[in-house]
């Protein structure tokens, strides 16, 4: 059986508010814009357990905070930034960050540290309350673009909120992560040993890892321009591995065509595909009928 799941990648971006703009006009609904702890602000689109954020550099005084084991998320993400947009890393859902945290230490993925944190808010009858949440830090120094984290939202009530939810293009949550990466080898033997998974196909012939919420998708450039229909830059794959795609799961994309506004969508094997990944922070996407 699988172990963790896909709860989000992080899509690290030059201009937040311009990028909040274009994902608002495919449809989804994104909350006004929040800030880590450690210097990078936040936007997100959510889903059940799952979620489509969107982080820029908020405070640049902050970004060496919350040193964990050598790794400053801040930092992280300002690094890949500076190359190019994109996403830096991805986060894992789990109920037990502890236990993940055991698990992956038998599979020898050693933690590479722990953040906790929190931020004040106010529940739906307006009274205060405050978020926790727990990071275990799994930084992948070979593929620093495929580092993960165990992320644990111990108020989860205090985030999925089902106003929130509610996305006018019908979005509910990822199907699958595209990965390129011109050797697929040291990628499926990453994730496999994340998820506990044998490497299998999926239905367009892609490598796949499935984990407890979606699967992640492996391809060379070729396949995956052809599967996205993007034009991949020459410097793509310069600091490894990384992902370029995203599968959306939509109740009906007739809806998508509806709610999108001034974003091109086409169709592509049986999905809705927005290939200008400079508008999309770095990735594309695909709307999958789910």
């Amino acid at each position: 059986m699988a172990f963790l799941g896909i709860d989000h990648p992080l899509i690290a971006v030059r201009d937040l508010e311009q990028t909040i703009a274009t994902y608002r006009a495919l449809g989804f609904f994104i909350a006004p814009p929040g800030q880590h702890p450690w210097g990078t602000s936040t936007a997100l689109a959510l889903f059940r357990h799952q979620i489509l954020e969107i982080v820029s550099i908020g405070d640049p005084s902050l970004l060496d905070g919350y040193e964990t084991g050598g790794f400053r998320f801040g930092r992280h993400v300002e690094r890949f930034l500076n190359l190019s947009e994109g996403v830096a890393l991805t986060a894992l859902f789990t109920e037990n960050a502890a236990q993940a945290e055991a698990e992956l230490a038998a599979r020898n993925i050693p933690c590479t540290g722990t953040v906790n944190f929190g931020r004040d808010v106010r529940r739906a009858d307006g009274q205060p309350d405050r978020t926790k949440t727990t990071l275990k830090i799994f930084h992948n120094v070979e593929m620093p673009r495929l580092s993960v984290f165990a992320c644990q939202q111990h108020r989860r009530d205090l985030l999925e909120f089902p106003d929130r939810m509610t996305h006018p293009n019908g979005a509910h949550g990822f199907e699958a992560v595209t990965i390129v990466a011109e050797d697929a080898a040291p990628v499926l033997d990453w994730l496999c040993a994340l998820h506990g998974e044998n490497p299998g196909k999926d239905a367009l012939g892609f490598d796949r890892v499935a984990t407890t919420n979606g699967y992640w998708r492996i391809g060379t450039p070729a396949q995956v321009t052809a599967l996205l229909g993007v034009e991949l830059p020459d410097d793509f794959l310069a600091s490894g591995p990384r992902i370029a795609g995203l599968d959306v799961r939509v109740k009906d994309l007739a809806q998508v065509q509806q709610a999108a506004s001034g974003v091109m969508l086409h169709q592509r094997d049986g999905a809705l595909v927005v290939s200008d990944m400079a508008k999309l922070g770095g990735i594309a996407q695909r709307f999958v009928q789910r």
